[in-house]
C-alpha cells in the first residue's frame, strides 16, 4: 500500500521587508534628544533645595546680595536719651531719640540683644558733650559719627574702641584716632528722630 503523498507546504507569499537602518538611527537619535531635553528641563525647573525647605517651613529664602540691595532699608530704634551736658554757664540737658539704619537685616537681632551696652556707650558719649558743640549741624553730624563708631565697636564691626573725650569750647579737640575702614555691612547711618537741648 502506498502512503498518501504529503501536501506541499504553502509557499510564503509575502516576505518581511528588511528594516531600514536609517529609520532605526532616526528613532534612536530622537529618543536620546528627548531624554536629554527632559533631563535638562527637570534640572532647570527644579526648585532650589534651600528655598524649597524654607518655603515649606513658612520662612523666606535667603536673598542674594543683589536681591538684598533691592530690599527697603531696615531701622532699629535704640531709645530716647536724656543726658546732663557738660557745664558752661548753667545746667543744660539733652533729650534725643536715636534710630539706626542698618544694611543687613540680620544685624537687628544682634543690636537688640546688646541694647543695654549700646545705650550705656551712647549715654557716656552724650554726657561728654557741651551744649555749644551740639548746637550746629556739623556738631550733630559729628555726634552721629561718634555714636556710629561706638555701636560698630560693640557689634564687633570695628576693631579698636573709639575714645570718648570732652573738649571744652575754645580748646583744640584731641587728635582723632587713626581712621578704620568703614564696615561693608552694618550701620549705614545714625538718625536723630528728636533732638532737644534745654
Amino acid at each position: 500500500m502506498s502512503k498518501p503523498a504529503k501536501p506541499a507546504a504553502p509557499e510564503a507569499t509575502a516576505e518581511k521587508p528588511p528594516k531600514s537602518k536609517k529609520k532605526l538611527i532616526i528613532i534612536i537619535a530622537l529618543a536620546v534628544l528627548l531624554a536629554g531635553g527632559g533631563a535638562a528641563a527637570f534640572l532647570l525647573l527644579k526648585p532650589h533645595p534651600a528655598k524649597h525647605d524654607l518655603a515649606a517651613e513658612g520662612g523666606t529664602a535667603p536673598a542674594d546680595d543683589e536681591e538684598k540691595s533691592k530690599l527697603p532699608p531696615k531701622f532699629v530704634e535704640i531709645g530716647t536719651f536724656t543726658a546732663n551736658l557738660m557745664h558752661e554757664d548753667a545746667d543744660r540737658y539733652l533729650q534725643v531719640a536715636i534710630s539706626l539704619k542698618i544694611s543687613s537685616p540680620e544685624l537687628e537681632e544682634k543690636i537688640k540683644a546688646q541694647t543695654p551696652e549700646i545705650q550705656n556707650a551712647i549715654n557716656m558719649l552724650l554726657q561728654s558733650k557741651y551744649p555749644s558743640q551740639l548746637s550746629t549741624v556739623e556738631g550733630k553730624a559729628q555726634l552721629a559719627s561718634e555714636i556710629k563708631e561706638q555701636v560698630e565697636f560693640i557689634m564687633g564691626l570695628r576693631k579698636s574702641a573709639p575714645a570718648i573725650h570732652s573738649t571744652p569750647p575754645g580748646e583744640e579737640p584731641h587728635a582723632p584716632a587713626p581712621a578704620e575702614a568703614p564696615a561693608k555691612k552694618g550701620i549705614t547711618s545714625v538718625l536723630f528722630t528728636s533732638f532737644i537741648i534745654q
